[in-house]
């Protein structure tokens, strides 16, 4: 090569070096781009990952906001207990008399106050089962219940077990005098479990609240058990790392009042506040913030908190990090490999082509630009062979709707040639009803930049049509506006056959139901009744829309096993042999044998086989406590009710007070106490007496 350059004149070398600084600068230029690409690249997948964060901070908070309301509902519910015997005239009254030196209440009054409390704190919890109320210089035995103080905070009655008001109960009450909520905070009672305080004061009859001096208080503590915590968990939750925290700040310390995932029982763990980058202290300074922090296991965490009304208590909601964005970053990361690799390829390949370019003729360039042409087209001709090959339409439509990409399900359906739909808007080819909320959902995602689903109701020549419809933005190109991408899919026969199965369903139970109560007069309607309760009872108790559905169908089932049942013995009105006893004893396991290979959505058959256990463990199975489904407990529960205000050949119908009086007598032993106590809500304030006052009248 040196050779020759010796033989080469000035005016050569001189145009060698104009070329070799033209190479390099063209080198250069290539550099600069690429750079620039990868630093585009980078801000993209940031963008990107910034999206998923800020769709995580939109799921987190609305479960945050659904748990800090149910918490401060039961606080709030617990209040209106208080305020309920606070507002008794007969209470007033009483006070009233005792703030002006009248004589002390007679028997009756006494006993009054005494039924009032005993019965108020069985009904909502604040005294054990059994127990009934008495004087207040009776020695407390117990952690929890309900008292009248007067105005200088001296006992005048109390239920059983109820102690003397702690220190902070007391002080709570001079707050609730002053027209703050009266709350004692969480704490750990004499029996080591958590115990909550309430005080309300109480004003005479003409008394204005806030105004008037108080001339006494209704107190209560209550021991904190499951259904407070049950409020922390979200129904359908599907996060396996996601957990719900009630915490608070007290005395430089952050307080777990909740069990957590790690085992720690309720106020059994504390923190610093200023342990670093602690999502509980974050969430108490930051009520309705967002971040990454790290847990109460040093674990990297999305978290935001919400304050609970009327307390000094945070929900925080979090989530494991890398669980939570593992899928994103995962994709993230693989895009930004990918578009650094397809940089660096089209880099080395303008870096060949341009150190090339400087020393070929421009007919070697023209053969260059051709090769990258048919490229171009192989490419594009693979991406419509790609999209062509599925059974979705695929279409892409630029923000006044005009179609810039099509597939060919697409253009068959809508009987055009592929080639003839490109500019073509797309109220014409699809027609204006069924185009119209394909461009509405386009024009928002453009608006958004994020991707939308949507259903919708559609037609072609004269038949019905149900089409999933996913919105895409597509970036827009160099001079070329912003498109969007619709992927429809037709549903219509998945969402027909769902409906099929959903009505094949409902009419094999209802045939089942039938059969029954043909063969039982005497317990006819049984089945329905006892559905018609359970689903009120299991709404009553918030559980899911899956255990609602479950305690209705297996109310519904449940007698079906008696088909194996002679007639004689469902229909006879005497006693029954030992052998018909036990045969109709074994209804309950035949139903539930019968339905076993149904496919319903719950647990129905095993609803079903389990409504003969006992809280006490003492039914045929040996179940007791949280062992038996919730909903069988709510089903046992119904039809205990139903059989005992509907009228039999043997006898008449129970009132529904002594129906509730004998669900009470017989929970903690036969029966779950929370449906109990949900049924009789659902009687006495949600109009269940009226709605069900026909289960007592004679059968036609």
């Amino acid at each position: 090569m040196d050779e020759a350059r010796d033989f080469m004149s000035e005016e050569e070398r001189a145009l060698e070096r104009r070329a070799r600084r033209a190479t390099l600068f063209s080198l250069a230029a290539v550099a600069a781009v690429a750079l620039a690409l990868a630093v585009a690249a980078f801000v993209a997948v940031e963008r990107e990952r910034a999206r998923e964060t800020v769709a995580w901070q939109v799921r987190l908070g609305l479960v945050a906001d659904s748990r800090a309301l149910d918490v401060g509902r039961w606080v709030d519910a617990r209040f209106a207990v208080l305020r309920g015997i606070a507002q008794n005239a007969s209470v007033q009254l009483y006070m009233t008399n005792l703030e002006l030196g009248a004589p002390a209440a007679d028997a009756v009054e006494r006993q009054y106050l005494r039924n009032l409390l005993d019965a108020t704190a069985m009904r909502e919890g604040f005294l054990a089962q059994g127990q009934t109320a008495v004087d207040a210089n009776v020695a407390p035995t117990g952690d929890s219940g309900l008292a009248l103080v007067d105005a200088e905070l001296r006992p005048l009655a109390a239920t059983p077990g109820m102690p003397l008001p702690p220190p902070e109960l007391l002080a709570a009450a001079r707050e609730s005098a002053a027209g703050r909520p009266g709350l004692m905070d969480l704490r750990i009672g004499a029996n080591g479990k958590p115990v909550i305080g309430f005080a309300v004061p109480i004003y005479a009859i003409q008394g204005d609240p806030g105004v008037s001096p108080a001339l006494g208080f209704a107190i209560g503590l209550k021991l904190v058990e499951e259904d407070f915590f049950d409020r922390l968990r979200q129904p359908g939750d599907t996060e396996p790392t996601a957990e719900n925290l009630l915490v608070r700040e007290i005395a430089g310390q952050i307080e777990y009042l909740s069990p957590l995932a790690d085992g720690t029982p309720a106020l059994k763990r504390r923190l610093a506040v200023d342990t670093p980058e602690l999502a509980a202290a974050f969430a108490v300074r930051t009520p309705g913030g967002f971040g990454e922090w790290r847990d109460y296991r040093g674990t990297r965490v999305l978290a935001t908190g919400r304050a609970v009304p009327q307390t000094p208590w945070t929900v925080v909601r979090k989530v494991d990090r890398d669980a939570a964005l593992a899928a994103s970053d995962r994709r993230l990361t693989v895009t930004y490999v990918v578009i650094l690799a397809l940089i660096a390829a089209v880099t080395a390949g303008a870096m060949a082509l341009w150190r090339h370019g400087s020393s070929i003729r421009v007919s070697r360039l023209a053969i260059r630009h051709k090769l990258a042409s048919d490229m171009f087209e192989g490419l594009l001709q693979f991406v419509r062979t790609i999209t062509d090959s599925q059974p979705a339409q695929i279409v892409v439509s630029d923000a006044e709707g005009r179609i810039t990409f099509a597939n060919k399900p697409f253009a068959d359906t809508w009987g055009i040639a592929v080639t003839a739909t490109k500019g073509k808007p797309l109220a014409d080819v699809m027609g204006p009803a069924n185009a119209r909320p394909i461009e509405a959902a386009n024009r928002r995602v453009l608006v958004s930049g994020e991707p939308e689903s949507q259903i919708v109701a559609s037609a072609r020549e004269g038949r019905a049509l149900l089409w999933s419809i996913q919105h895409v933005p597509v970036a827009a190109a160099p001079r070329r506006p912003a498109s969007a991408l619709a992927v429809i899919s037709d549903v219509t026969e998945l969402d027909a056959a769902r409906k099929r199965s959903e009505e094949t369903l409902a009419r094999l139970v209802a045939a089942l139901v039938d059969l029954v109560d043909r063969r039982d007069p005497f317990s006819a309607l049984q089945s329905a009744r006892t559905a018609e309760v359970s689903a009120a009872i299991a709404a009553e108790m918030n559980l899911s829309e899956d255990e609602i559905a479950t305690a209705r169908q297996a109310g519904q089932l449940m007698n079906v096993g008696k088909i194996i049942v002679p007639r004689e013995t469902l229909t006879r009105s005497g006693p029954l042999s030992d052998a018909e006893r036990a045969t109709l004893s074994h209804a309950f396991a035949e139903s539930a044998a019968i339905v076993a290979d149904i496919p319903f959505g719950g647990p129905v058959a095993e609803t079903i086989r389990q409504i003969g256990e006992r809280w006490d463990g003492g039914g045929p199975l040996g179940l007791a406590g949280e062992g038996i489904l919730v909903t069988a407990r709510v089903v046992a529960v119904a039809n205990a009710f139903v059989a005992m205000v509907s009228p039999r050949a043997y006898r008449g119908a129970l009132t529904f007070d002594d129906a509730c009086r004998a669900l009470v007598e017989h929970q903690e032993k036969a029966f779950d106490r929370r449906p109990v106590s949900a049924l009789i809500h659902l009687l006495d304030n949600r109009g269940g007496a009226a709605r069900w006052a026909h289960f007592r009248d004679p059968a036609a």
